[in-house]
């Protein structure tokens, strides 16, 4: 069963006439004796006037101007990381992931280039004013159904910052179905929300599953779900826990989110694949997905 639609709200703020926001906290969710790439903030701005849902994304124009083009900054996007109301539940909040970002100069490879955006916003300091724009996005959204669906969340890295929302939302709403999260990250200090995400892991119908591809733990299922150097990867907790997916996956409308860097859905939909095949079904992500039962959102 495909998911309820439900109205959605966007492009109340455009980048010729954004919302100025202040900030209202600039917070560092990974440890700080990390390179600067693995620098990831959870950043609040105010938003008086902006409505959104989890699972949308909010724009943020940089100052200045482009050095190539001449032009003002171009808006960058940003999943949002809070639920509706806001972390401070007032409605007047929108909370974001920001990840400084770097890229090498084509040609002097061997320079990193601070991200424009990203650097603007992991400098912020307290007071700032900051252009926003949006909401945008419809689609990658919890339906008006969810409270008795099963649901598989699936992120790695700043993907994960849209299910910080939705599990908010759930939880307060009489969330009644069975709920997974499964996180990949490199090591186990950049589990972002780790401790969230933990409050919730007494409810019994929520589990809460993690992969460290760069800890010592090594995929114990090299044979049947190969991974590079035998790392472990979100897709072999996917199979580690494939009788309780499977029983999730048979139900007709449990749903399947995925967030995170492109190629993630790769071994995502092979893993689902063959739980299928336990269960006598062949290319059950393509039939998922038939059914808008797979939301994908890779970047």
């Amino acid at each position: 069963m495909s998911p309820t639609p439900r109205e959605v709200t966007v492009n109340l703020f455009k980048s010729g006439s954004p919302l100025i926001g202040k900030v209202l906290e600039n917070r560092r969710l990974t440890a700080s004796d990390r390179p600067p790439e693995n620098d990831v903030r959870h950043i609040v701005l105010s938003s008086d006037g902006l409505s959104y849902l989890p699972g949308q994304s909010v724009g943020v124009v940089p100052d200045g101007y482009d050095g190539r083009t001449g032009k003002h900054q171009n808006l960058r996007l940003y999943s949002v990381s809070s639920e509706s109301k806001g972390d401070q539940k007032d409605g007047k909040t929108v909370s974001v992931v920001v990840v400084r970002h770097f890229w090498r100069e084509p040609e002097v490879p061997e320079v990193q280039v601070a991200g424009v955006c990203s650097r603007y916003l992991c400098d912020c300091e307290v007071g700032e004013k900051v252009k926003i724009t949006g909401p945008v996005g419809k689609r990658f959204l919890l339906p008006l159904d969810f409270h008795s669906r099963d649901l598989i969340f699936i992120a790695t890295g700043t993907g994960i910052a849209p299910y910080r929302g939705m599990l908010t939302e759930m939880f307060t709403r009489n969330y009644h179905g069975k709920a997974f999260l499964f996180f990949g990250v490199r090591y186990a200090d950049t589990l972002l929300y780790d401790d969230e995400f933990r409050s919730y892991v007494d409810r019994p119908n929520f589990r809460y599953i993690t992969a460290l591809s760069r800890e010592a733990e090594q995929n114990p299922y090299p044979e049947e779900i190969p991974t590079v150097a035998n790392k472990m990867y979100v897709q072999v907790r996917l199979w580690e826990h494939r009788v309780e997916l499977g029983e999730s996956l048979a139900k007709p409308d449990t749903l399947v989110f995925i967030c995170g860097l492109k190629g993630i859905e790769k071994g995502v939909f092979s893993v689902i694949d063959r739980i299928g095949e336990l269960n006598g079904e062949t290319d059950l992500s393509k039939r998922l997905k038939a059914e808008q039962r797979i939301l994908l959102e890779v970047y």
